[in-house]
C-alpha cells in the first residue's frame, strides 16, 4: 500500500512539474519593411500638421527616405529582430519654417540612434529609443 501511495505522489509531482516547465521565449517577429510607405503621425507625441509631407519609405536593398515637412533625408537601414538601425543619414539643408523645423530636428535626432520597432493592432508602427519616438501609419 505504501508503494502505491508513493507512485501516486510521484505521478502527481510529475504532472505539477510538467506545468512549471520553462518555455523558451518566442523569437521576435521578423519584419520586412522593404517596399513599405508610411505617414508620420507624430514625433515625440506631437501630432504632425495635416499640411506638408511627413512620410517615411523603405526600399528594397536597405535604403530609406523620410520627410518631416520640409527637407528630404535618407540613408541605409537594417532590421535585426525588433531593432531598426539607420546609417549614412543625409539631408537637404533648406531653412524650414515652424512647425516643420522642430519636427525635422527631432525626427532626425531620433533616427540617428538604434530604434525599437513595435506594431499596434491597427497597423501603426512605432519607432522609439532614448531620444524619442515616431508613430507611423501605413500610407495608401
Amino acid at each position: 500500500m505504501a508503494a502505491a501511495a508513493c507512485r501516486a505522489t510521484l505521478v502527481g509531482l510529475a504532472v505539477v512539474c510538467a506545468g512549471c516547465a520553462v518555455q523558451p521565449p518566442a523569437p521576435p517577429p521578423i519584419v520586412d519593411l522593404a517596399g513599405t510607405s508610411w505617414h508620420v503621425v507624430s514625433v515625440n507625441g506631437r501630432q504632425t500638421p495635416a499640411q506638408g509631407d511627413y512620410s517615411m519609405r523603405f526600399e528594397a536593398g536597405g535604403q530609406f527616405a523620410a520627410r518631416f515637412g520640409c527637407n528630404s533625408m535618407g540613408g541605409s537601414y537594417r532590421m535585426v529582430g525588433g531593432s531598426l538601425t539607420v546609417s549614412n543619414l543625409v539631408s537637404t539643408l533648406m531653412g524650414c519654417p515652424e512647425p516643420a523645423a522642430s519636427f525635422e530636428s527631432q525626427g532626425s535626432a531620433i533616427l540617428q540612434q538604434p530604434l525599437q520597432v513595435a506594431f499596434t493592432s491597427n497597423e501603426r508602427m512605432g519607432l522609439s529609443n532614448a531620444t524619442g519616438s515616431i508613430a507611423l501609419d501605413p500610407s495608401n
